[in-house]
């Protein structure tokens, strides 16, 4: 089979592996739907993200979908030819974090395309059947791939919820910004103010329910929020980038005992804070990590139609061609906002 593998800094290759053969409660999945995430991005740029370090070459890769082609022996739930989305982090069901229902926080956790596990760029991958989940008949692959960003986003909101009639500001218009968006909008926000640099991930954001944007490259996105906010700030607001300057824009944009969920990945292992402002407001800020038990909801809001997740693709590649997929989403080029890899 045929593998994308990370052997240093942007050498991403294309190569020949054994097919794995599952066992147990194994199942073994042809992968038909792999989307890019910034986190590959960073693994493939630097080689770490914080102190987690590639050492040695290995696959990459966490959002996925594909069918059942074969199951280990104890497989209960499911069969070959069943189309299915796969949770990427199988966590020990054992330790304090699984049973206090915080699985996603379990030091044990065996997360695709996290050194030194294996990602899911691979024409087949092996799961444990408790990580999958089938798929309606309607949701394509591609979509289903979507799931997995879509679930980080839900699992923000179920931590930072807000309420009918809150004022929330959105830092960051990627795919994780606008699953917030659309659990915001669902849940009743009035006004929905969203922050980047780019103007089509804003106009996009715009299509999808935003009430405002904000380009940060040409405006002060503090006077703009406080201008659209009665010159308070926002009750909620979700930070998703991928810059140090993310999280200290997400903080002064939040009003007095606002709240704040700190979602995105920076490339730096430390982001420069200002104290004073954030004690003064006395601020409640979350920090996200992944998900946590949010696949029945992603599934849900995406096969009633209460999420679209369709307009986040705006690129396709055959896996052959997966390092130029990675270059652009690297260099946000040609307008991309999420590419998949489709076998």
């Amino acid at each position: 089979m045929k593998a994308a593998v990370l052997y240093a800094k942007r050498d991403l290759r294309v190569e020949e592996r054994p097919q794995p053969s599952p066992t147990g409660t194994q199942v073994l999945i042809r992968v038909r739907a792999v989307g890019v995430c910034g986190s590959d991005v960073h693994y493939y740029t630097e080689m770490r993200i914080g102190d987690q370090l590639i050492t040695k070459p290995q696959a990459v890769g966490h959002e996925f979908a594909g069918e059942v082609a074969a199951v280990g022996s104890k497989v209960e739930h499911f069969k070959v030819g069943d189309r299915i989305c796969v949770e990427p982090g199988l966590s020990c069901g054992k330790c304090r974090q699984c049973r206090e229902g915080r699985p996603n926080c379990c030091p044990n956790v065996i997360f695709y395309g996290t050194p030194p596990v294996e990602g899911s760029l691979q024409e087949f991958v092996l799961a444990d059947q408790e990580q999958c989940t089938l798929l309606p008949a309607g949701m394509s692959f591609a979509e289903a791939a979507m799931l997995e960003p879509l679930q980080v986003g839900v699992h923000a909101f179920n931590l930072v919820p807000c309420v009918p009639g809150d004022w929330v500001a959105i830092v960051g218009a990627g795919s994780i910004g606008l699953s917030c968006l659309a659990m915001v909008r669902a849940a009743g926000a009035t006004r929905i103010i969203v922050t980047d640099k780019l103007d089509y991930r804003l106009a996009l954001a715009k299509k999808l329910g935003a009430t405002h944007t904000v380009n940060v490259e040409r405006e002060d996105a503090l006077a703009a929020v406080k201008k659209l906010t009665d010159g308070q700030g926002a009750d909620v607001v979700y930070e998703a980038t991928n810059s140090v300057k993310g999280l200290p824009q997400a903080v002064a944009l939040a009003r007095i005992a606002g709240r704040v969920a700190a979602i995105g990945i920076p490339p730096v292992d430390e982001i420069p804070l200002p104290a004073s402002f954030p004690r003064r407001k006395q601020l409640t800020v979350q920090f996200i990590r992944r998900s946590a038990h949010s696949i029945r909801q992603a599934l849900e809001l995406v096969a009633t139609g209460k999420i679209d997740v369709k307009p986040w693709i705006t690129h396709r590649f055959p896996l052959a061609r997966v390092k130029e997929a990675f270059d652009l989403v690297d260099a946000y080029g040609d307008g991309v906002l999420k590419a998949v890899i489709e076998m």
